[in-house]
């Protein structure tokens, strides 16, 4: 992954602004859009508000490539057109990329969507090497998101009993359950949507976020070679174990949608069934911002 300077931007491993041959000349971050739940007051004056939902954003740039002569321009926006084609992400339902940047002033940020137009602005100018576009990118959410992903690890206290030997046949009796907690601290503007991956053997597990009081666990037996990952990301929002099977029918408690880390200090607890001591619980996200 390439380390950005100021002013630069990143998609698919094609780096454009900035000291590369593809300049941005004006970059719009867009509004996001408000899809509000109002509804008029039957027989009376004024409204009655409903739910609110913040959709993503449309990020635009104005770019060229300034080159010496008409193939040497084509030559430097090929890599970024193919990048920004995502034949394979559009493809896949619910697929994203994620878009990198850096502004002038501030640490690198990503963004996570699908590209859309990539559109020559002003053919007249090629013979003279320089080439105008025009791209935009559809955001999944209207969050910025840091580049680097923090993340901590929880085990279990095994549990007293001893008596089973690994591997066993499943289903197993298991023993009282034990528990663990920590401290995650998120630094961002924002709330922060963890990504939480639990592996066996652990039976019963459940992960809970003390000061906001959510709390999910799944109803199922993970072996030491299996594990599950809960992915509360609005773009992705699923439960699926090692083999990709889906264990969305399982999960009881709270949402997903409900799982966000509070902005500061958040207590988690894991808490599981399991007598070996190899049980483990990660937590990882990625800081939100509300701009760039």
């Amino acid at each position: 992954m390439a380390e950005l300077s100021s002013n630069q931007f990143e998609l698919g491993g094609v780096v454009f602004g900035d000291f590369t041959p593809r300049q941005v000349t004006d970059f719009d971050p867009g509004d996001s859009t408000l899809r509000d739940g109002d509804t008029a007051s039957p027989g009376e004056d004024g409204i009655q508000f409903g739910l609110d939902h913040v959709d993503g954003r449309l990020l635009t740039w104005e770019l060229f490539a300034d080159a010496t002569d008409a193939p040497s321009a084509r030559a430097a926006m090929v890599p970024l057109e193919t990048a920004w084609d995502a034949r394979a992400v559009r493809d896949s339902p619910r697929a994203v990329l994620p878009l990198r940047m850096r502004l002038p002033g501030h640490q690198t940020v990503r963004v996570y969507g699908r590209p859309r137009k990539m559109t020559p602005a002003n053919l007249r100018s090629r013979p003279d090497g320089v080439a105008d576009y025009v791209a935009t990118f559809q955001t999944a959410d209207a969050v910025f998101y840091g580049d680097v992903e923090h993340s901590v690890d929880l085990s279990l206290i095994a549990a007293g009993g001893g008596g089973i030997t690994w591997p066993v046949t499943w289903p197993v009796t298991w023993a009282p359950g034990a528990q663990r907690q920590d401290a995650v601290v998120n630094t961002g503007e924002l709330p922060a949507w963890p990504v939480i991956t639990i592996r066996g053997p652990v039976a019963q597990p459940r992960v809970a976020f003390l000061e906001s009081g959510a709390e999910v666990r799944l109803d199922v037996s993970l072996a030491s070679d299996m594990s599950v990952v809960l992915d509360t990301r609005p773009w992705v929002r699923s439960v699926r174990r090692t083999d990709g099977a889906s264990l969305a029918g399982a999960m009881r408690g709270d949402r997903l949608a409900d799982m966000a880390l509070p902005v500061g200090r958040t207590t988690v607890r894991f808490r599981g069934t399991d007598v070996s001591g190899q049980a483990r619980c990660r937590i990882a996200w990625a800081d939100a911002f509300s701009s760039p």
